[in-house]
């Protein structure tokens, strides 16, 4: 008994450090083990949160240790016997709303969500028990107990990458109101960027980070941070594009002005990157940096058919961009002329249907 009180000890000194500077030190290593001491904590409770005497002398114990860490942390939050039962998110909570956490403790943190795939009684387990119960932790909670995991949860993104974008949205919100925020938060997202290979993988928190808002078309300060970033980072930018399901991609245009323009710009790029091939009868790419002309046609069929301004925006850009070619209907002589077209006959395909 004496060593799991030693070890209670311990861990809420790690806790407490947590919330403080000192976790500038800590790195991906240092989380690992702080998490695997959080488990412990959580088997102490489960084994003895049933036996009146051993939980008492626990309390005992943790009520001393509160009062000698506040001695030390003006600003600590006491930990209790309850809190043992969901120690790993206790520690990522306090975690989340320190400021001098370090970005490799924020990608660290990325990778402790493992949804299942929703099978059995429907619940979502978690590499953290109980991710309702965390307040700083609170949309990312009801966000996966009020979706359907098997399905995509919103703008054809997965559970995860909500869950991801959730954790990114709420720490930068806690960076904002710092006088140096516009560095931590580029110095974080940068460092995001910068050590995931995969970029379908950080584009897609990304994203996430900008559609788990309640309101989205309420102004936001975090996600026109977020765009402002994007905006300094093109070619991050353009990998969203790239991998993002067109639906996201079309519901963050309706979301912001600033993404629209970029993501409009993105496409004319593409756009310019085709050649119209006589022989073939068809547009071909003529360069590295573009897509296929039914990729860019899908890209834009979105878009006017979002219900949204953005709809009558798009239509227009195209028409205009189509008499500056010349206006002519002939096929080949305008990219834009035969977007719109093919854009007009799915749609006349549709109401047929």
């Amino acid at each position: 008994m004496e060593a799991v009180l030693k070890n209670l000890e311990s861990t809420s000194e790690l806790l407490a450090i947590s919330e403080t500077e000192y976790v500038r030190q800590w790195n991906e290593s240092t989380v690992k083990r702080a998490f695997q001491w959080s488990d412990y904590c959580e088997h102490i409770f489960n084994r003895f949160n049933a036996e009146p005497t051993i939980r008492t002398a626990i309390e005992n114990k943790l009520r001393h240790i509160n009062d000698l860490l506040r001695k030390t942390f003006l600003d600590h939050r006491d930990l209790t016997f309850t809190d043992l039962g969901r120690c790993r998110d206790v520690l990522m909570e306090r975690l989340l709303k320190n400021p001098a956490c370090p970005p490799s403790v924020i990608n660290a943190l990325f990778g402790s969500f493992q949804p299942n795939d929703g099978r059995g009684d429907g619940q979502v387990f978690l590499g953290f028990s109980g991710l309702r119960g965390s307040v700083s932790c609170k949309s990312a909670g009801e966000m996966l107990w009020a979706t359907d995991v098997n399905l995509g949860a919103k703008g054809g993104l997965c559970i995860k990458d909500l869950v991801k974008g959730s954790i990114l949205r709420e720490h930068i919100q806690k960076l904002i109101p710092h006088t140096d925020s516009e560095s931590l938060i580029k110095r974080l997202l940068d460092s995001i960027s910068q050590s995931n290979s995969d970029k379908d993988s950080y584009s897609e928190m990304i994203a996430g980070a900008l559609l788990c808002c309640e309101d989205r078309t309420a102004p936001d300060v975090t996600r026109n941070v977020i765009f402002t970033w994007l905006e300094s980072h093109p070619k991050t930018l353009l990998s969203m594009c790239q991998v993002l399901p067109v639906l996201t991609l079309t519901e963050l245009a309706q979301q912001s002005e600033q993404f629209r323009l970029a993501y409009v710009g993105i496409l004319k790029n593409w756009a310019s990157a085709l050649m119209y091939d006589v022989t073939e009868g068809e547009w071909i790419i003529s360069d590295d940096n573009g897509v296929p002309f039914s990729t860019l046609t899908e890209h834009f069929r979105y878009l006017v058919t979002s219900g949204h301004q953005l709809e009558a925006h798009t239509l227009r850009e195209l028409h205009e961009l189509k008499e500056g070619d010349g206006g002519f209907e002939e096929r080949g002589l305008s990219v834009w002329g035969d977007i719109l077209s093919e854009l007009s006959m799915i749609q006349s395909l549709a109401s047929v249907s």
